[in-house]
């Protein structure tokens, strides 16, 4: 379990990397005009990247808890991780763009990533049977794996 988690973690990690150095600008736009206003679609690709990891760290939790772990530890770790996710996305940004780290930005990105994580925890992965799939697959109390 240990080694599904870490290639996990590291697999994440290579994706962010490799969108944070990609070709792709941080804000790259399409403009069209309609009707004499001009319309643009811009889609920031970290920005995918970070709702992406908070939708799957409910998943993540499960595993490395027991089934035993009081609801009130899980959310501080969903948090902690939201946050730490958060964290390192700005990161990414700031070390593709060359700018400076803003931990402001990263810190008001971690409330929208905890409140994705917590909606794809009740919205879907726990009417779905996957929360209930993941916690017995997870660690069991007094057990090591």
């Amino acid at each position: 379990m240990k080694q599904i988690l870490a290639r996990l973690t590291a697999g994440i990690l290579i994706a962010l990397a490799a969108v944070a150095v990609g070709a792709v600008p941080a804000h790259a736009a399409s403009t069209a005009v309609v009707a004499g206003v001009t319309v643009a679609f811009s889609l920031d690709p970290l920005a995918v990247v970070q709702l992406l990891i908070a939708f799957v760290l409910p998943v993540l939790v499960g595993i490395v808890t027991t089934s035993e772990t009081k609801p009130g530890r899980k959310a501080w770790l969903l948090a902690g991780l939201s946050l730490v996710g958060s964290l390192l996305v700005e990161l990414a940004r700031a070390i593709g763009a060359g700018e400076t780290y803003d931990v402001g930005i990263a810190l008001l990105a971690a409330l929208p990533a905890f409140v994705v994580s917590v909606s794809s925890h009740y919205g879907l992965w726990k009417p779905t049977g996957v929360a209930e799939f993941v916690k017995s697959i997870g660690r069991t109390a007094g057990k090591e794996i």
